[in-house]
């Protein structure tokens, strides 16, 4: 005990040294606490008090982290446009086809790109896009990096400097991508490489969207941060009971695609949002507005996809929907005269493309129209349920049908609806289809499509009569077929369709 109170009174002797005056009571009155302790406690709480009386004399701001301050880098190259990156891999790409890469060895050159993505919300994972330009670029790229989070030190707007030695560039799923070529594939560059390769400015700027349309999309717009206005979602999938969300529904594995179309030229495109987003729960607004966000392709580089860096890039804020008006041409006495006729009878679906049919499911998947029979009756049916397609745009179109010389025609089909979560069924008719379901100007029929129930098929009711006089020239009549599993799969019978004429 006395060898411990000498070192106590030793520690009283010097502690004006290291003992800050605004703790020096609470330290004596812990001494009091000491002397009532085992040997072996005070010990241990001696040292304790010695620790936190020293740490709690150093004023706050020695300990404040040191604002971190960026510095121009210094370049030793030449610096050369994005379009140029873009132009060197087209030029392989001429020479060697659509797998070709361009890699860059011993050139010194760098290219400067403004970051246009941010990965804070889970939409992007381990890539950046970059262009050319903050106010009308004309170039971007998607530059593959192996690290995660990457909004921390590239943030939306941050200027950066890319050292193009070692690196690679491709079509990558259809779209120019950047990184370190492992066999003929473009890789990621790893993290251990990122602050070799790439080098920050301090300087952050403000994006200016450009501004485009749908009708408008090109391979040059790619990997560039565009704005899109008078869109709206596809009707099907803001159904008053079904209104989808960007990706949170059942058969969403990957990405969440929905059907967003152009108000004004009646275009429309997929914007594709991840499963592993933080706003994939977010539900589709029913009215019409604007999207901001980055133009690029689907995994098999196929179709435009949009992508938002965040929910900030939908605004739709115009009450007002513009789903297209109907072809409502006068329906007079029915003619006798058949132009047209079907009840595929004897029909089977492999032979729906020698009679003239189109069958051709504009998403990409397998769904489709098939045949189907019920009582020795067969009919074209369809339904995406169990499909597990998340979205399905799908089109029946009819052979050619002349309606130059007709007088009055009307069109007459029977529907049956079953299992009814949506009225997904849509009919439009064109006269200048030349092979493109996408490029035809399609118009919308004025039918009266049965609804069925819920759990049961429904009865095989008519859905005309339809005026067809309004039409001019040879036509083909389409039935278009828009929705999702699980939430819009409607099962349709459709059959006995019919045109006559006076």
């Amino acid at each position: 005990m006395n060898v411990f109170l000498r070192n106590v009174n030793d520690l009283r002797a010097s502690s004006r040294g290291i003992i800050c005056s605004k703790h020096f009571f609470n330290y004596q009155a812990s001494l009091g606490i000491l002397y009532a302790l085992a040997e072996p406690i005070k010990t241990v709480l001696y040292g304790v008090i010695c620790v936190i009386s020293i740490l709690s004399c150093a004023p706050e701001e020695d300990f404040a982290v040191p604002p971190l301050i960026i510095e121009e880098p210094s370049i030793n190259g030449t610096v050369i446009d994005l379009g140029a990156v873009l132009g060197t891999m087209y030029q392989e790409i001429e020479r060697e086809g659509q797998q070709a890469k361009a890699t860059f060895k011993n050139t010194d050159t760098y290219f400067i790109g403004y970051v246009v993505s941010s990965d804070k919300g889970g939409n992007f994972f381990k890539e950046l896009i970059l262009q050319n330009n903050t106010i009308n670029p004309t170039a971007g790229i998607r530059l593959l990096i192996d690290n995660s989070p990457l909004y921390t030190s590239y943030e939306f707007g941050r200027k950066l400097y890319v050292k193009l030695d070692g690196l690679s560039v491709g079509l990558q799923n259809g779209v120019p991508t950047l990184g370190f070529l492992d066999g003929n594939t473009i890789a990621a560059i790893a993290s251990f490489s990122v602050a070799d390769v790439v080098h920050r400015s301090p300087e952050v700027h403000t994006i200016t969207p450009l501004d485009t349309t749908i009708e408008n999309f090109n391979d040059q717009l790619l990997n560039l941060y565009i704005r899109l206005y008078q869109l709206q979602f596809h009707k099907n999938m803001v159904l008053d009971q079904n209104v989808f969300t960007l990706a949170a529904e059942p058969n969403d594995v990957f990405d969440g695609e929905r059907i967003l179309e152009d108000c004004t030229t009646r275009r429309s495109t997929i914007l594709s949002t991840s499963t592993f987003a933080d706003f994939k729960g977010v539900t589709l607004p029913r009215s019409q507005g604007s999207f901001t966000g980055i133009l690029t392709k689907n995994f098999v580089g196929d179709t435009y996809n949009l992508v938002l860096n965040d929910p900030n890039g939908l605004i739709f804020d115009i009450d007002d929907r513009c789903d297209p008006l109907v072809l409502s041409c006068p329906v007079g006495e029915e003619g006798s005269t058949i132009i047209f006729k079907e009840d595929f009878t004897a029909v089977k679906t492999k032979d729906l493309e020698k009679l003239g049919w189109l069958n051709q499911n504009l998403s990409g998947g397998k769904l489709d129209y098939e045949i189907g029979d019920f009582a020795e009756n067969q009919y074209i049916q369809i339904t995406g349920f169990r499909s597990k397609e998340p979205i399905y745009e799908v089109w029946l179109l009819s052979p050619e049908i002349d309606l130059t010389n007709s007088v009055d025609p009307i069109l007459n089909f029977d529907v049956q609806a079953g299992y009814d979560n949506g009225n997904i069924l849509e009919v439009f008719v064109t006269n200048d289809f030349e092979g493109d379901i996408k490029t035809a100007t399609w118009v919308k029929l004025d039918t009266h499509l049965p609804r069925g129930p819920m759990n049961a098929f429904g009865d095989s009711l008519p859905a005309g009569p339809i005026g067809l006089s309004c039409a001019q020239g040879s036509i083909r009549i389409g039935f278009r077929y828009i929705g999702g599993d699980p939430k819009a799969t409607t099962r349709y019978h459709i059959d006995n369709i019919i045109i006559k004429s006076r």
